[in-house]
């Protein structure tokens, strides 16, 4: 018996690989309560709306989400535009995009008014017979704009647009279909990864926009999620999505184009990341005449353990820095999209120095020394959860 899950026509005479598993492309998905999506995306969820008052067609999300399945090239999945799912199987493996957060914040800085635009989501291959997920790749995508006036609703609503359906990697799709090319088959004993907590202190909140700091749920949202796409991104590891804001009780939900409500089985890695940020910090190294150099410093305390046994293979305050020019005599500086930078560095200096040894931007940024050590445990350990 089929099941049909996503408006698209199934393709006939597509033709298999014997080894390759199929997974059928459901389309793109809200995570959480369908009913207080339009609250928790209102951006997004308006655009999704005002897809369907048009009737959909070729240009909704959900339909971009499925066309990627032609494209992707993986020998060890076989995705198929349209999704059917057979249930006769012993596994019926579905693909999805869902949205897990989106953040959107503007503020006045003197002349000019600057919009900060972050979309998070989960690409997810999960078993729809028994509600599990089987494959997750954290995926996140950023923007900045300055305008001499406040933006309208409907610039807004470009740039989120933007971010969901660019054809480069600065788009969420494009950025679940890279995921989808790289998934691999969970081995036999395979262990779970997931960034479990994150925290932040009141003197590094006190730096966020002030609509973020009213939120700090959000803020801690995402930091987890730009770890996780980091780390899923660098390392080539299935990340489990994280519980902050859109899982209650081990639970992931999400609702589907087709009407199809999900609920996933979430629960806890066997391995964890938790996170915390401590502080910032801006320091200016040089100044001209026409402009003034600062490094933006971004300070954490980062852990990797195995909650059950109790077992911790990384424990360590880290700190990265980015440079930035200023133009001389700018009073109202905008720093934030700065300590992004230097959060985001932090993050794929870690990543990379996870992935290979030798990192000397580790060996100054830790507070434990030697922390090769405890690289070297945590590369063992997450080479288990390929």
């Amino acid at each position: 018996m089929l099941r049909r899950v996503a408006a698209a026509t199934v393709l006939s005479g597509l033709a298999l690989s014997a080894s390759a598993t199929d997974v059928s492309i459901a389309g793109f998905a809200f995570s959480g309560d369908f009913q207080s999506a339009a609250e928790r995306f209102p951006y997004t969820f308006k655009l999704f709306r005002d897809q369907e008052a048009r009737g959909g067609g070729a240009n909704s999300y959900s339909r971009l989400v499925v066309g990627q399945a032609g494209a992707i090239k993986n020998a060890a999945y076989q995705f198929s535009p349209g999704a059917a799912v057979g249930l006769g199987n012993d596994r019926a493996l579905m693909s999805v995009l869902v949205l897990t957060g989106e953040t959107v914040d503007t503020e006045n800085y003197g002349g000019y008014y600057k919009t900060f635009v972050n979309l998070r989501g989960d690409t997810l291959i999960f078993d729809y017979k028994s509600q599990t997920i089987v494959r997750s790749c954290p995926v996140s995508v950023a923007l900045f704009d300055a305008t001499p006036q406040p933006p309208s609703r409907e610039r807004i609503a470009g740039f989120v647009d933007n971010l969901l359906r660019r054809p480069d990697a600065r788009g969420l799709i494009s950025q679940f279909a890279r995921c989808l090319e790289q998934a691999t088959p969970p081995r036999e004993g395979k262990h779970t990864v997931q960034v479990r907590q994150s925290d932040i202190s009141p003197e590094a909140l006190a730096q966020f926009p002030a609509a973020m700091r009213a939120h700090p749920a959000a803020v801690q949202a995402m930091l987890a999620d730009s770890l996780g796409s980091v780390l899923a991104a660098r390392l080539g590891i299935s990340m489990l999505p994280n519980n902050i804001g859109h899982a209650v009780g081990g639970i992931m939900s999400m609702r589907l184009e087709s009407g199809d409500d999900i609920k996933l089985k979430l629960g806890e890695g066997d391995y964890v990341f938790d996170l915390k940020l401590n502080k910032f910090a801006k320091i200016k190294t040089a100044e001209t005449d026409v402009s003034a150099t600062y490094v933006y410093g971004a300070f954490m305390t980062l852990n990797f353990l195995e909650p059950q046994l109790n077992t911790s293979f990384i424990a360590t305050n880290l700190k990265n820095g980015e440079t930035a020019v200023l133009p001389a005599g700018q009073v109202n500086s905008d720093d934030f999209a700065a300590y992004q930078d230097a959060i985001r560095g932090l993050y794929t200096k870690f990543a990379d120095a996870l992935s290979r040894p030798g990192s000397k931007w580790l060996d100054s940024a830790a507070s434990v020394q030697p922390i090769e050590p405890q690289m070297a445990a945590a590369r063992t350990t997450l080479e288990t959860c390929k």
